[in-house]
């Protein structure tokens, strides 16, 4: 007897949840990533055509070399998220969170319940979202968003670090020409600054380390090559 599967078209008929799952498993094999993807249990696994179990497995794996873009938005479960309107107006908070799970697949649903909460309110493009309350709050939900909402933002967060790496030497210079006329920049606003810079190299490193370990999905079927 056959049994019916839903073939995921694109990295958003893919959980985060699920990603995390077939990432905890330490050398994945096309039936992880049928029963992992697919939803299926070994029973369940026994039960498709053998000739299709090649064709499923590499057409999960071309999922993961699409390039995903940023959502400001995406429904869950009859509700509509909406990424953060400004970065400019991040609290303590919600920074430090971000920063502290953003930088591991296992607390990934964290950081998403950090950067995208329910909208509250809409005016044209323009929406406001709900006030942060902890990532304890819509964590558990943001297992089930969807993982190329996931990788956009994760795109978004590392173009954004490194064209602010970039930027920092110009930044540099203006402010040494305009403190010229005060004497030299104040060492408080010195060690300011490396740690900042400090803080983006790391989050860089950590955001490559990830799309690294991303990239690891394909590579098991390109080492069978």
């Amino acid at each position: 007897m056959k049994i019916e599967v839903n073939i995921p078209e694109n990295l958003n008929d893919i959980t985060l949840g699920q990603y995390q799952k077939f990432l905890k498993i330490e050398e994945p094999t096309e039936e992880d990533i049928l029963k992992v993807f697919l939803g299926l249990d070994l029973k369940g696994l026994g039960k498709i055509k053998a000739a299709d179990v090649d064709k499923y497995a590499a057409h999960i794996t071309s999922l993961f070399e699409q390039e995903q873009q940023h959502s400001l938005k995406f429904d869950l479960k009859g509700v509509q998220f909406g990424f953060m309107p400004s970065l400019d107006d991040i609290t303590y908070g919600e920074n430090k969170d971000v920063t502290a799970y953003l930088n591991d697949w296992q607390t990934m649903h964290k950081a998403m319940a950090v950067l995208y909460r329910p909208i509250k309110q809409k005016l044209g493009a323009r929406y406001l979202i709900e006030d942060y309350e902890g990532s304890h709050k819509y964590s558990e939900t943001m297992k089930q968003m969807p993982l190329g909402v996931v990788m956009g933002a994760m795109v978004f967060f590392y173009n954004l670090t490194n064209a602010l790496l970039k930027a920092i030497p110009n930044y540099l210079a203006k402010q040494a020409k305009k403190e010229q006329t005060k004497g030299a920049i104040s060492a408080e606003n010195g060690e300011a600054i490396k740690k900042y810079i400090h803080l983006l190299r790391e989050t860089s490193e950590d955001l490559t380390k990830l799309f690294v370990e991303h990239n690891g999905v394909r590579g098991i079927w390109a080492s069978k090559a």
